[in-house]
């Protein structure tokens, strides 16, 4: 693992370990790898290796029954003459950066899960942090009233409203500790690390990632940016120069001649020449029109997913930015000052209760309020670093 990876993770270091260590990303890497392979193949010069052929025949003349060897030699070389070779050099320049594309697609997607698994675990945290506070109280409040109903001053129907408040309290704090335990999981995933027993300890809070406010400039970078839209692109570019090679290959070959021959009258003959493949029409011989046309198909069918991403992209900017922009409104709803006094009043309420300032049931009614309303501000402070991720994601920020 990378330096860094090991300890305390902050929202940087998450994302940069988890690009570092995603196979997905590295079978991006080795496609790119594989066009580059095929780019040194496209670059060879001569499109076959030359020919050699040897003949050796035994002579015996029918009237005097004189014996001879004639020996022929021939080689030939097949010599391209219409570029084909810098065709299938473009065609190649156009498949690695196909696949570069598909290799900033990855990097994308995977740091917008990262990020998005990174802030699940700390709103999990805090929600763990928050109810196990409160079920303290709610153990005080629980004591309280069964200590009342021993002694005459409460009823019985105090204390079992206090106990199932408490099992409510308990409920929700077995499900922070799995939520916690299913993004740990889910973060350590993403890191190649064991989900079943990985220690992720991540520290940071849940600010919502930097973007910009305006829609217009966001869907504007997104159109330039957005991976998908330019991997659609280097596609129909790979599909328009398969084409082009494909019709240079229509073109006829010509292959040089050389021969050597040596007859059975003892005479040496040198020689040379062209030959030229003799081009059928379809469907009896080869002419690329089957290759030609498929390229040209899938070439507007890589149009037409340019224009589906494009309105994709729009959309999908158009909707994360209004998410964000209402997330924004919501966490406006909570005063720091009275989240803080939230917080105190859950704290107090069990020596409220023992004081006589507040009856059993008003005090549980107190709890779970406050509860509610300290959950929806974790709740909502983690809706708005998510959406701030999917802005970005969307984007291509």
């Amino acid at each position: 693992s990378p330096a860094g990876c090991q300890g305390t993770l902050t929202r940087g270091s998450v994302v940069a370990c988890v690009l570092a260590e995603h196979p997905t990303i590295r079978v991006a890497e080795h496609a790119r790898e594989a066009a580059q392979g095929r780019r040194i193949g496209a670059r060879t010069v001569l499109p076959s290796n030359p020919y050699v052929e040897v003949t050796a025949g035994k002579r015996v003349g029918l009237w005097n029954g004189e014996r001879d060897i004639n020996v022929y030699g021939r080689l030939s070389q097949e010599i391209e003459i219409a570029g084909q070779r810098r065709k299938r050099m473009t065609v190649a320049d156009a498949e690695i950066a196909q696949a570069e594309r598909q290799i900033e697609l990855a990097r994308r997607d995977i740091a917008a899960s990262a990020l998005t698994a990174y802030y699940e675990l700390l709103a999990a945290q805090e929600q763990r942090a928050m109810i196990g506070r409160i079920a303290r109280t709610a153990e005080t409040l629980v004591e309280l009233a069964r200590v009342s109903e021993r002694t005459g001053l409460g009823s019985a129907l105090n204390a079992d409203v206090a106990v199932a408040a408490s099992v409510r309290v308990q409920r929700q704090q077995i499900e922070a500790e799995r939520r916690v335990a299913a993004a740990r999981a889910v973060l350590a995933g993403l890191l190649g690390r064991d989900p079943a027993g990985a220690a992720l300890e991540v520290q940071g809070d849940l600010s919502p990632i930097p973007t910009p406010d305006d829609l217009g400039v966001l869907v504007e970078a997104a159109l330039a940016r957005r991976s998908e839209i330019e991997l659609a692109k280097t596609e129909r570019e790979v599909f328009l120069r398969q084409v082009e090679m494909y019709r240079r290959f229509r073109a006829p070959n010509p292959s040089v001649v050389l021969y050597a021959q040596r007859d059975g009258f003892a005479e040496q003959v040198l020689g040379g020449g062209i030959a030229f493949p003799i081009m059928l029409p379809s469907p009896l011989g080869r002419t690329f029109a089957g290759e030609i046309a498929e390229s040209k198909a899938l070439a507007r069918r890589a149009e037409a997913e340019v224009e589906r991403w494009r309105r994709q992209v729009r959309t999908e900017v158009t909707v994360s930015v209004q998410e964000l922009r209402a997330r924004r409104a919501e966490i406006g709803l909570f005063e720091a000052d009275r989240l803080q006094r939230a917080e105190g009043h859950l704290e107090a309420l069990g020596q409220e209760m023992a004081v006589g300032r507040v009856s059993i049931r008003e005090a549980i009614l107190l709890q779970q309020q406050f509860l509610e309303y300290l959950g929806a501000h974790i709740e909502s402070r983690r809706a708005l670093a998510l959406a701030s991720v999917e802005v970005a994601r969307a984007a291509g920020l």
